[in-house]
């Protein structure tokens, strides 16, 4: 990681998949393991918990949030209230911010185009100083989009698969 990168700009797939694998080991959700594509290991894991922990800002948007909250509501009933103590849990601990990023003030072509998850992503890398922020996402075109636009990016298996 270079030095000059001091924040790590948050898609819906990488914390899905950090709160899916604490809701599996630290809940005890088993039948989530299921939904895992990337943490599939402690190793896997750790090393994504050691990629964060280099970032002093880390950030995402409501639109994510609203994502987040989507997969939550599918998950059992019973066990919504937990998942959702473990996310607070998962904020508070990696010091993550919500950035508001409003649809009426965003691109209107990147809406468009990306949706507005995506396009709040996009966004919200332009309030940093060029070179200073990173998306970690695992969606293909926004990473490729992010790339094309001189946005540093990377795909969560990236992180967990060389470290």
């Amino acid at each position: 990681m270079s030095t000059a990168l001091q924040v790590l700009i948050f898609d819906t797939g990488p914390l899905w998949e950090l709160f899916l694998y604490r809701a599996v080991h630290t809940l005890g959700f088993r039948r989530l393991s299921t939904e895992l594509r990337y943490l599939q290991t402690g190793s896997y894991y750790e090393k994504l918990s050691h990629f964060i922990a280099g970032f002093p800002t880390r950030v995402t948007t409501p639109h994510v949030v609203a994502e987040i909250s989507a997969k939550i509501i599918r998950t059992e009933e019973q066990g919504r209230a937990s998942i959702w103590d473990q996310v607070c849990t998962e904020f508070r601990s990696i010091g993550m911010d919500e950035k508001l990023l409003k649809l009426l003030e965003m691109a209107p072509e990147l809406v468009k185009q990306f949706g507005a998850v995506d396009a709040s992503i996009l966004e919200l890398s332009t309030n940093y100083a060029p070179g200073t922020s990173l998306v970690l996402s695992i969606d293909g075109a926004l990473i490729r989009r992010c790339k094309n636009s001189g946005i540093n990016s990377c795909d969560l298996w990236e992180v967990v698969a060389t470290g």
